[in-house]
């Protein structure tokens, strides 16, 4: 199996991608814009991995929470490659990546400033609720992203082998290979919050 994901909802942002147990990460330039530098990145790691778009079973982005704007161009650059390709495009939330990258944990936090953190906390009966927290609110124990962003791309790429082998995480068959992904937003961007506050 062959598979190629982003994850632009983090502050260092990647390109990852997979040949079996073969795999390549590519991270984003430093100091540029996201949108210029997601695809140099991806063809990066595919050519490291001596990859041909065309030979790739299925692609993924992490869908957030995080950057606003940073999963508005993953999740649309990953929706374009399925498309033109034509194969099955995958969806995983930050939440889904840091509990492969670290299990058992009884929270997952990313920071969304302000002295808050979108987090997944764990429920009595074994799931998750995801909710927008302060975080003095987090248990202890709570794994936080950016302590672990060394490990991510390849929990990411261990997801993506498995959906790809499995179509977990996929969109509902027949129509998951033309239905669009979409951003996983835990809260109204700063700018829908000013102009609410604007008509109020």
């Amino acid at each position: 199996m062959k598979g190629l994901l982003v994850d632009t909802s983090i502050n260092q942002a990647y390109a990852a991608a997979f040949d079996g147990e073969k795999h390549s990460v590519a991270f984003l330039a430093a100091g540029v814009s996201t949108a210029s530098a997601i695809q140099p990145a991806a063809e990066k790691a595919l050519s490291d991995l001596g990859l041909r778009k065309e030979e790739l079973d299925g692609v993924s982005a992490v869908v957030g929470p995080g950057s606003f704007t940073g999963i508005r161009i993953g999740v649309s650059f990953i929706n374009a490659f399925a498309f033109a390709l034509g194969i099955p495009r995958f969806r995983f939330t930050a939440f889904d990546v840091l509990r492969e990258a670290c299990p058992n944990a009884p929270a997952y936090a990313v920071d969304a400033g302000h002295q808050s953190a979108y987090a997944s906390l764990s429920e009595p009966d074994g799931g998750f609720s995801d909710e927008n927290v302060p975080l003095s609110d987090l248990p202890e124990g709570t794994i936080f992203q950016a302590q672990v962003e060394e490990r991510l791309p390849q929990a990411a790429l261990a997801l993506l082998s498995r959906a790809i082998d499995q179509h977990v995480y996929a969109l509902c068959a027949p129509s998951y290979l033309t239905d669009l992904l979409r951003p996983y937003y835990m809260r109204k961007s700063q700018a829908e919050r000013m102009k609410e506050k604007g008509n109020g």
